[in-house]
């Protein structure tokens, strides 16, 4: 339809030109979009600040961050000025793309410009710092928020990313103590959160369980205190499914799981021996770029060997070493004492054990 108008020299208006360029970038076609706006243009049509913050998104969104800031400085340069949702889709994008430094330069640059920082600003960058383990500016931005005229706006996002890049870095007690401080100012979520942890310290996951859907039906975002806590408690418990479940929500929430928390999942799998799920599980997260290690590995080899399955197990064994993760004693015993019990080590068309050690 589109076509049709710029064949009869009709120029659809913004809006609808705006919907088109916002499917291509939905489905990828980034370049498409941009072609679609430069012909608008060339045919004498104004673009405005959401048009060219559509194409930005899209661009942001196929990780290509700097052909955003490049649109960016076409929209001043044709008299279009950028707004805040400009700069927030630029640095969302580049908090994503790990380029922290130019996410960082960005944010300055509003204070510059004349822009002023919104929620979303500074919940964007506080994510973004945290996330990469950089809590120390993370929690300067918390502070540069908490002084402006918005401040959180009642929202607990940020103060959560606080408390992830805290439990990133096995800084679990400051995690906690952060979290306990937050009661005056968000007394039913912290309020739930500890009567979660201490259900679940007793044992009593489905208590733990009915105060977290409670939490969630008046609308609360856990931390990731609690995500942990859960599926722990749900793997260790044989509710694994429910455990894959609650860390899917987790990641929906933007708090991408930590390595102790997949490996409680795949350690349930494995003491109900159920491999194939716990491999496709690791298929999962490896697919997300979680950073698997020995303790990933040490339940699936185990059981693997017990099963008498040793050549997968040996499959997994050199997986691991090949990504560079060093084996520790649990992996060595379960893997030595089965081939051992096999014979395996005269079998010239199998791994040469004594080598690798």
């Amino acid at each position: 339809m589109l076509e049709k108008s710029f064949a009869m020299d009709f120029v659809p208006d913004i809006v609808s030109v705006t919907k088109v360029v916002e499917g291509l970038c939905k489905a990828g076609r980034v370049t498409e979009a941009a072609e679609v706006l430069d012909r608008v243009e060339c045919m004498g049509a104004s673009l405005d600040v959401v048009a060219y913050n559509t194409l930005i998104k899209g661009f942001c969104g196929v990780g290509k961050v700097k052909v955003g800031i490049h649109f960016l400085k076409q929209m001043e340069s044709r008299g279009s000025l950028p707004n805040v949702d400009t700069y927030n889709i630029l640095i969302s994008g580049f908090c994503y793309s790990g380029m922290l430094d130019l996410a960082l330069d960005l944010f300055n640059d509003m204070k510059t410009d004349g822009i002023r920082w919104n929620f979303a600003t500074f919940d964007t960058i506080i994510r973004g710092l945290c996330s990469k383990g950089r809590i120390d500016e993370g929690f300067s931005i918390l502070e540069l928020m908490e002084e402006s005229k918005e401040g959180s706006g009642g929202h607990i996002s940020p103060y959560n990313s606080i408390i992830y890049g805290l439990f990133k870095q096995n800084r679990f007690d400051e995690a906690v103590e952060f979290l306990t401080k937050l009661g005056k100012m968000f007394p039913r979520a912290v309020d739930r959160s500890m009567t979660i942890f201490e259900h679940c310290k007793q044992g009593s996951i489905d208590d733990a369980k009915r105060v977290y859907d409670q939490m969630i039906d008046e609308g609360g975002v856990p931390s990731i205190l609690v995500y942990d806590c859960l599926v722990h408690r749900l793997s260790e418990n044989s509710c694994v499914r429910e455990a894959v479940e609650l860390m899917n929500e987790m990641i929906a929430n933007n708090c991408f799981p930590v390595p102790s928390t997949f490996n409680a999942i795949i350690a349930g799998f494995c003491r109900q021996e159920k491999v194939e799920s716990a491999l496709k599980f690791m298929e999962d997260i490896t697919a997300r770029e979680c950073e698997t290690n020995a303790e990933t590995y040490g339940p699936l080899i185990n059981v693997t060997c017990k099963k008498g399955d040793l050549q997968k197990a040996l499959q997994l064994f050199l997986e691991m070493v090949e990504k560079g993760i060093i084996p520790n004693y649990f992996i060595w015993n379960s893997l030595l004492l089965n081939l051992s019990q096999e014979n395996y080590f005269k079998n010239k068309n199998m791994i040469n054990i004594h080598d690798l050690l």
